[in-house]
């Protein structure tokens, strides 16, 4: 069934990936609907009452080793989580996997302040709340109306107190906003993609839009941003950088830039015990990236996850 996809992407699979994998990916494309994925709000609740709650209600759940407040619900569809007051109550939110893994790989302190530069539908921004315990500042941008309306539709039901929403295109905020200059402790960069994730087999129009064009038109776009959100971050401090996608030019070609354009940003060793986790690659058509690439994860489709990149860079003053 890859055949459906355009042949400039399935020949990007087969030189980022082993025929196993292609086989995995493929029947990735062809879940209808991924498992339902939720995390405990733990600025309402904790995992012991949400498990309870499960338990009463007899919904088969799974904990995720590698997530603080992650479960997996084993058959149920998300529809059955609709009228129990955990969900009613902001005690839960639905967020993917995948999704949840930048914010997991930072270094949280109740003291730090933290920008969430694309934040809408603010899945990431109520995560870092919740692990701030509605201490100090997040501030979470986005540059759409309709977009800040679902953010901040989030904010209020997850009960963050901490977080202060601006609008402002991404790449403007170092201008717009001077007193945010070398300002936070961690950045949170989730960016906007060719948005692979979206690919079904089933579904034409999830992948009928794909090409090159679009996949460079967001490497560009994705650069611009990250240059001007450097100069936000602290010296001696962290930023994540994430999309959901797995075209290299918006993944280790990202993060080729960075080493290369920006010498006081160090990769980070992230590691993910995870069978869907997948390595770097080295090189992509002609560009050969730098070693420390290595440190970048890789997620492939399932019935539980989404495409997914990760990489974690801490700003030096050397």
């Amino acid at each position: 069934m890859l055949n459906k996809l355009n042949k400039e992407f399935i020949n990007k699979l087969q030189y980022i990936y082993s025929t196993n994998d292609i086989k995995l990916i493929e029947e990735g494309f062809k879940v209808l609907k991924r498992k339902t994925v939720f995390r405990t709000n733990t600025l309402k609740s904790n995992n012991e009452e949400i498990e309870k709650v499960l338990l009463e209600k007899n919904i088969k759940f799974r904990k995720v080793d590698f997530l603080s407040n992650a479960y997996i619900l084993e058959v149920a569809v998300e529809k059955v989580l609709w009228d129990l007051d955990i969900f009613k109550d902001g005690k839960i939110y639905l967020q993917s996997l995948s999704s949840q893994l930048p914010v997991e790989f930072l270094d949280l302190k109740e003291c730090d302040k933290v920008l969430d530069i694309t934040a809408a539908p603010g899945g990431k921004t109520s995560q870092i709340s919740a692990k701030l315990n509605n201490t100090w500042e997040v501030v979470a941008n986005d540059n759409n109306a309709i977009r800040i309306d679902k953010l901040n539709f989030t904010i209020k039901r997850q009960w963050c107190k901490n977080v202060v929403v601006i609008k402002n295109d991404a790449r403007n905020i170092v201008k717009e906003y001077p007193k945010y200059n070398g300002y936070f402790d961690k950045i949170v960069a989730d960016l906007p993609c060719s948005a692979e994730w979206k690919f079904n087999l089933n579904i034409e129009k999830s992948y009928a839009y794909w090409k090159n064009e679009v996949v460079n038109k967001n490497y560009k776009l994705q650069k611009e941003i990250i240059k001007n959100t450097i100069p936000l971050l602290k010296d001696g401090w962290e930023l994540i950088y994430s999309t959901c996608t797995i075209s290299p030019e918006e993944n280790e070609a990202m993060v080729h830039m960075i080493l290369c354009g920006f010498p006081e940003m160090k990769i980070c060793d992230i590691s993910l015990d995870y069978e869907y986790a997948r390595a770097w690659i080295k090189k992509y058509n002609n560009t050969v990236y730098k070693a420390d690439v290595t440190k970048s994860i890789r997620i492939i489709p399932s019935d539980e996850s989404e495409w997914f990149f990760i990489a974690k860079f801490k700003k030096t003053n050397d």
